[in-house]
């Protein structure tokens, strides 16, 4: 989520191919994952939202100028996406 935040609040584009990169690698990742445990599917769709303090912390504190939404932009869903 970390990257995904950046990607699409932080303008800096010599930035975006490496994050865009890094949320590519992740989302493959995440869907092995997944297709070798679709039982996990239900927990991760549970937890989603609440693993964003995390990255929002993080990019909050590299990036005190940008403003980055308090609650989930984003859902499970965004694994599917290109």
């Amino acid at each position: 989520m970390e990257h995904l935040l950046k990607r699409q609040y932080v303008d800096s584009e010599d930035d975006y191919r490496s994050w865009e990169n890094t949320i590519e690698e992740q989302r493959e990742q995440i869907n092995i994952l997944l297709s070798e445990s679709p039982s996990l599917k239900p927990y991760l769709e549970s937890v989603f939202s609440d693993c964003y303090r995390y990255p929002l912390k993080k990019v909050t504190r590299n990036y005190p100028s940008v403003s980055f939404p308090q609650n989930c932009p984003f859902t499970s869903d965004i694994l599917d996406q290109d």
